[in-house]
């Protein structure tokens, strides 16, 4: 008598376990998707502007190539939370593809008066005059707001924009006026760009 209670009650036992076991996997896989739902920041909403410029002057020399990034409106950006990715296809087909970012080398003007930042600065007076012994306005170190300028020349020095494209002037010769730039800017936090633009210079 008591074979039999104890063969009808084995197989409740089993589907109770199996329900429990069922159940315990559902709530860990709905909480892994709900934390990485949770943990992906959104990406910031911004218009941009940008201009490659291969005489723009900045009023402190003669006019050198260079690159200018506005934000026209939008939320504010800490740049260490972005990368500036490009690409560049000259005649030939090469493509030249650089990544930006707040590790990136710094730029030496070179030059008499040989200074280094990290392009693009920004133009903001407070920050004080770009160069080695003021990290301030170095792309990385500072929040890029709304009606900002960032420029890869604040010395007239075309380095800036070269070190930006990737590109070595004294071998690359196609690089002009015409030539098309891809530019990308990476919110990394989120994975989106805050900006996909095909930019002619000018």
């Amino acid at each position: 008598m008591n074979e039999r209670k104890e063969d009808a009650v084995s197989p409740v036992v089993g589907v109770m376990l199996m329900l429990v076991v069922t159940i315990i996997i559902a709530a860990v896989v709905s909480g892994f998707a709900g934390g990485l739902a949770g943990s992906t920041k959104a990406a910031p909403q911004a218009s941009i502007a940008v201009k490659i410029d291969t005489a723009m002057s900045t009023g402190m020399g003669p006019a050198t190539p260079g690159a200018t990034f506005t934000l026209l409106s939008g939320d504010s950006i800490p740049t260490s939370d972005i990368a500036i990715i490009t690409y560049y296809t000259n005649k030939t087909g090469y493509v030249y593809k650089h990544d930006q970012t707040a590790s990136s080398p710094a730029t030496n003007t070179g030059g008499t008066y040989a200074t280094t930042y990290r392009v693009p600065i920004l133009n903001d007076a407070r920050l004080g005059y770009a160069g080695s012994s003021n990290p301030l306005p170095d792309f990385g170190n500072y929040t890029w707001k709304t009606g900002d300028v960032l420029s890869t020349n604040p010395a007239s020095s075309s380095q800036g924009l070269y070190d930006l494209l990737g590109i070595d002037p004294s071998i690359e010769t196609d690089f002009g006026p015409g030539s098309v730039v891809d530019v990308k800017i990476l919110h990394s936090p989120s994975g989106k760009y805050v900006y996909d633009k095909e930019v002619v210079v000018l």
